[in-house]
């Protein structure tokens, strides 16, 4: 189940050198420089925050007698921006800031799906990464693990590949 999100994200990056004209895509060179900046960005300012979310539910399930009092939840929430997350000039904000656990939805409904978002993001950027080396061989693996389904754990679909695995045929 986890890695369906790695999936996505995995085919959004290696389909990233594919958003320019001359590739078959819709960008001028540019913009797509652009797109491709903001996509990896994005990813990259998403980790601190994950690690808030993640850090509270922990302190949260670690410290039931403390998780039900919401100042003392606004206090850790405050506390773990700040370490996560400094330097954002919260000046005249500073209730928004402390009260941000009240706005994230999945802390409440979904709780881990962000470190599962996260650790998704960082298998994606692990194929991405192995994509600016080697293409097809990146592409190839990619679609071992797919194959796979859910048959798995994610911690399987990281590791490198049976020797004798056969490649899965175009379809």
């Amino acid at each position: 189940m986890e890695f369906a999100e790695v999936a996505s994200m995995g085919m959004e990056l290696l389909a990233s050198p594919y958003l320019t004209r001359q590739n078959g895509g819709f960008y001028p060179e540019s913009e797509a420089a652009r797109a491709r900046i903001e996509h990896l960005e994005g990813m990259i300012l998403f980790w601190p925050f994950m690690a808030v979310v993640d850090s509270f539910q922990q302190w949260v399930y670690e410290n039931p007698a403390q998780g039900i009092d919401p100042a003392a939840c606004n206090a850790k929430w405050g506390a773990l921006w700040e370490r996560f997350i400094p330097g954002v000039d919260w000046s005249g904000l500073e209730e928004v800031k402390l009260t941000g656990w009240h706005r994230k939805l999945h802390i409440h409904q979904i709780p881990f799906y962000y470190v599962e978002y996260g650790l998704a993001q960082l298998g994606a950027v692990q194929v991405f990464g192995n994509a600016l080396k080697d293409q097809a061989g990146a592409v190839a693996a990619y679609r071992r693990a797919l194959a796979l389904g859910g048959m798995v754990t994610l911690r399987s679909y990281l590791q490198p590949p049976e020797p004798n695995l056969p490649l899965i045929p175009p379809y």
